[in-house]
């Protein structure tokens, strides 16, 4: 049963004014058990002699000096001190631990620096030019200069006879363009171009990307290479990173920081160095390894719970990897599914393509599992600084509660996250009428469940891995004050600016019984 000193009884209290010498100042019986005894006459008396100084200046500083040792002075049912906050209490809240723990995980953090500074080393891309054969580039997106214009007419007409055959040439797309950063005698330029009829239709006023082509007579003129987006994209950009800040504030800005972090890691890292045909595993995972390294620290801080989610996650991504050389082998993926596959053997023979597909399997599920383990963590803290005194084993079931639900959301997440990439390939294949088990052998589909299952077995494992780790650093951190402290005298709770009482919160004494 627990009772409650409000504002009500401590008016009664501190109208009493102060106590007649010799009285004896105990507090109303409240029939504790033998092992709460001792602490709550303890806390009672502390409350006690609060309340008498404070009657010595005013109400409103006795409320302050008695909500100040509720907060220290919550008994759970083990007769301890039961802390309640978010910074202080032993460092609970601000994801503190002991030396040794400090100690052990700065070491094996330091030793995943190094390795991961070493696969940088080994790994960093020569920097040679790479050849660009001209039939990939008019495969992936036209010619390499490209030239912005605006449409002024748009149309459909008969196509012009350029080789004066005299028969019919078929239906064109006739447009009148002009180009945005040609002379005005230049600027405005005609294309007939035949009709695609998986193209977009072009209207006036559409902003387009024109390359270069030569006509069947030989002459130089342009087509339709792909629409400006530029700037809806940019602001699309933009409006995202304005909600992420508005609403995480600098937590946010550091997110956003580590994005752009994330994209030059493997924009100039990682691309470039399968391209000189690195192994895709190793540099995924050095890739993986310091991204998280660093993305951790900046958005969530240097702490003892940050380390905790850091190693899980560097656990959790080794075991993606280990997971998915398995199927891969078992499955015999070969990578070649798509005709992107094909396409980037053809003009670089020199990557290993299901290695590709491992390296795809560690990135793309960095992200989840990253989730995963600053949730197990943060919910282990939870739990230490709700009960400070809680065992190992009660720290690591009460986070593995936590992280059940969570997998049972996160799993089926991953699934969908995968269908919905593969869509178009998985629409294709419903048209083609081909039945479920037919679509799960091949390579194409092989290769996205292999991707599916090494990430669900990575996120599933990532929850014991971290709820292990942060439950061993948080039941090792350093306890809150003890209810058994001598009570408090008038140097501890004197305000030496104002003469009165230092600011507490309002939290009122709470005593089991």
């Amino acid at each position: 049963m627990t009772s409650r000193i409000g504002p009500q009884k401590l008016l009664i209290a501190t109208e009493r004014g102060p106590r007649p010498p010799g009285r004896d100042a105990t507090p109303a019986p409240c029939h504790p058990t033998a092992g709460h005894r001792s602490s709550l006459d303890q806390a009672a008396d502390q409350a006690i002699l609060l309340i008498h100084l404070a009657s010595q200046n005013s109400l409103a500083t006795a409320h302050r000096a008695v909500g100040r040792l509720g907060s220290r002075a919550t008994l759970g049912p083990m007769g301890h001190g039961h802390h309640h906050g978010g910074g202080g209490g032993g460092g609970a809240g601000t994801g503190e631990t002991s030396r040794p723990a400090t100690i052990v995980m700065a070491v094996a953090v330091a030793l995943f620096l190094l390795l991961t500074g070493a696969g940088v080393v080994l790994l960093w891309p020569s920097g040679d030019a790479h050849e660009t054969p001209e039939d990939l580039r008019g495969l992936v997106g036209g010619s390499g200069q490209l030239v912005d214009a605006t449409i002024e007419r748009a149309g459909r007409g008969p196509c012009p006879d350029l080789a004066g055959t005299g028969a019919p040439q078929g239906t064109c797309d006739q447009i009148d363009v002009v180009l945005d950063d040609a002379p005005e005698a230049e600027a405005r330029v005609h294309l007939d171009t035949l009709v695609d009829p998986t193209g977009p239709v072009l209207k006036a006023g559409d902003e387009v990307r024109l390359a270069a082509t030569t006509n069947i007579a030989g002459q130089a003129t342009y087509y339709v290479a792909d629409f400006q987006r530029s700037a809806p994209i940019g602001w699309i950009a933009f409006l995202a990173a304005a909600v992420v800040v508005a609403v995480a504030r600098w937590r946010g800005l550091a997110a956003l920081a580590g994005l752009v972090l994330s994209y030059l890691v493997i924009v100039r890292f990682t691309l470039p160095s399968l391209l000189d045909g690195h192994p895709p595993v190793a540099v995924a995972l050095t890739t993986g390894a310091a991204l998280v390294i660093v993305l951790l620290y900046l958005a969530h801080g240097v702490s003892a719970r940050t380390t905790a989610a850091l190693l899980g996650t560097l656990a959790s991504m080794a075991l993606a990897g280990a997971f998915g050389a398995l199927a891969i082998r078992f499955a015999h993926i070969t990578g070649l599914g798509s005709d992107e596959d094909v396409m980037l053997k053809a003009f670089a023979g020199q990557l290993s393509l299901p290695g590709l597909v491992l390296a795809s399997v560690i990135i793309g599920s960095l992200g989840l599992i990253n989730d995963m383990t600053i949730t197990q963590a943060a919910a282990v803290w939870e739990v230490s600084e709700a009960a400070p005194h809680a065992s190992l084993r009660h720290l690591y079931r009460s986070g593995m509660r936590v992280g059940r639900d969570h997998i049972a959301s996160s799993v089926y997440t991953l699934v969908l996250a995968y269908a919905g990439a593969a869509l178009p390939t998985l629409l294709l294949f419903t048209l083609a009428d081909r039945s479920s088990a037919d679509l799960a052998g091949t390579d194409l589909v092989g290769a996205e469940i292999v991707r599916t299952a090494a990430g669900t077995v990575a996120l599933v494992a990532s929850v014991p891995l971290t709820t292990a780790i942060a439950a061993l650093a948080a039941s090792r951190r350093p306890l809150p004050p003890s209810p058994e402290s001598p009570p408090p005298t008038d140097a501890d709770t004197a305000d030496p600016a104002g003469g009165g009482y230092l600011d507490a919160d309002t939290q009122p004494l709470t005593r089991h019984r």
